[in-house]
């Protein structure tokens, strides 16, 4: 998924030399002016209810995952500038629609937990996960649902869908209407191949050369089995490249997640 989004660079990274060509950067997938999936397939209306667009002052800059009617989750990084959260009362979700600024509901955001070992300056460390408290709980239907938190994570080689609204391709543009892909899971130790550490708070998915996530598509999710198994958290080199993307590891946050929200 690639969307609008300037793509901040925070750091170089270290990788070692392997047979395949090993990125040297890790790109957050920052605020984008208006994002999107990269050669994604539309989604169509109902397929992912638990999706919402993150907006900062009525501009989609992320995605999340709803998980009961009042808390959402997304990246930490979504919710943060200079290494601080962003006052919630900047924030709002759009739930229940495939088409950004157009349909289903808008609730204003009342509340904001990053987790405490996310680090601004250092993507790789993991924990690129915040909970959102909604105003106002959703109303559940056709459109609108929630995602169930995963216990285990995918075995290598299984296929992961991911969603979201960013760039269609490094730089963009973007599309409005939400785009999904499918990714292939890995173990850590082909990741590695990639990222000289790979902590266990991280989740690695591996995309084909044409496809994956991008500006935009930050703090969607990646879904096994119905199950929300990652959270979009980080682009290696630039977008579809070949070279996996980095997701927050749910089942390394989710008695975390859980006690937030109450569920």
């Amino acid at each position: 998924m690639q969307s609008l989004s300037v793509v901040l660079l925070l750091f170089l990274i270290a990788v070692k030399a392997q047979e395949y060509y090993v990125p040297s950067t890790i790109i957050p997938l920052e605020f984008s002016p208006q994002p999107r999936v990269v050669n994604g397939e539309h989604a169509h209306l109902g397929q992912f209810k638990h999706q919402v667009s993150l907006r900062q002052n009525g501009r989609h800059v992320c995605g999340g995952s709803i998980i009961s009617r009042s808390f959402v989750v997304t990246a930490a990084h979504c919710v943060k500038s200079g290494g601080k959260v962003i006052p919630a009362s900047q924030f709002s979700i759009q739930a229940g629609s495939v088409v950004l600024h157009s349909g289903g509901v808008f609730v204003n955001v009342a509340g904001i937990r990053a987790h405490a070992q996310h680090s601004s300056n250092n993507p790789a460390i993991g924990f690129d996960v915040a909970v959102l408290r909604l105003q106002k709980p959703l109303t559940f239907g056709p459109n609108i649902g929630a995602i169930q938190l995963a216990q285990a994570d995918p075995p290598d080689n299984a296929i992961v869908q991911t969603s979201g609204w960013g760039y269609v391709r490094a730089g963009g543009p973007i599309s409005n209407v939400l785009l999904y892909t499918n990714l292939k899971a890995i173990s850590r130790a082909a990741c590695s191949r990639y990222l000289r550490s790979v902590p266990n708070s991280i989740i690695c998915l591996l995309h084909d050369t044409s496809t994956g996530v991008c500006q935009g598509d930050s703090g969607g999710p990646a879904i096994y089995k119905g199950q929300l198994i990652g959270i979009t958290s980080f682009v290696v080199g630039t977008c579809a490249q070949a070279a996996p993307d980095g997701f927050a590891r749910v089942t390394a946050v989710r008695s975390w997640i859980a006690s937030l929200a109450g569920i």
